[in-house]
């Protein structure tokens, strides 16, 4: 399948053929973005994660949030022999996923290039989540009861909303769901990031993936809420026959006494 052509989020095309940021070279010089991460040395290559505060044309500044990557490719089923870009992959999926209504980080700019070497670049450009925590940096058993709930309630449910329109992430971990607490709505606003791996689920495994990488990276977090969890997910007033044959499957593979 073909590499997909440059991708431009019309909002913001005006602002970034002003700034001449319509190209992938660009990305790669531009001088004040901040590293946010070490940078991952898999696959043959690197990719390096950046942040940089830019206007939207509107006079409105946000975070953007800079994948560039060079000569990293990893091999599938689909893809035995040369692999495909990690960029290329989640950007197909966040495109994927953004037409069906799962929520995820807005791609603001997509395209890749080889250079004079051979060296073959891919850059990802995604809206920051302003506003927004991950789950990793929430004392959830802290949290008062209702609003605990109320967390587990939204994730479950948005977890399932992804299943349901037929992806599975499978690299779910709490740093990859991100919250927003919205007061108006009394809810939690989900959205998921790092969709590298994320595709179509081919079997009930992929989603037993998710559920358990999730619910074992889940820090303090109780059995009993972990029971809460799998309600919500499941869209039950109580847990059926079959959501207490998944909760024993959770509870052996995370050792529960």
């Amino acid at each position: 399948m073909r590499v997909p052509r440059k991708y431009i989020d019309p909002d913001w095309r005006p602002a970034l053929i002003r700034w001449r940021l319509d190209y992938a070279a660009a990305w790669l010089a531009l001088p004040d973005k901040a590293l946010v991460d070490e940078p991952n040395l898999r696959y043959g290559g690197s990719m390096h994660v950046y942040r940089l505060q830019m206007d939207d044309g509107t006079g409105l500044r946000h975070n953007l949030y800079i994948k560039c990557q060079c000569n990293q490719r990893r091999r599938s089923l689909r893809h035995p022999v040369r692999g495909r870009a990690t960029l290329e992959t989640e950007f197909r999926a966040l495109s994927a996923c953004l037409k069906k209504g799962v929520p995820v980080a807005r791609p603001v700019f997509f395209d890749h290039f080889v250079d004079d070497n051979g060296d073959e670049h891919y850059v990802l450009v995604s809206l920051g989540l302003d506003g927004f925590q991950s789950l990793d940096q929430i004392d959830i058993p802290a949290l008062p009861l209702a609003r605990r709930r109320r967390l587990l309630e939204d994730v479950g449910m948005t977890l399932r909303f992804m299943h349901l329109r037929g992806f599975a992430h499978r690299n779910l971990y709490p740093k990859h769901v991100f919250v927003a607490w919205r007061p108006t709505l009394e809810r939690f606003d989900v959205r998921f990031i790092d969709l590298e791996k994320t595709h179509l689920f081919t079997g009930f495994r992929h989603l037993f993936r998710d559920l358990e990488s999730l619910a074992r990276r889940s820090k303090n977090v109780s059995r009993r809420d972990q029971l809460r969890f799998l309600k919500y997910y499941l869209d039950t007033g109580h847990l059926s026959e079959d959501g207490k044959i998944l909760a024993r499957w959770l509870a052996r593979k995370l050792h529960y006494r």
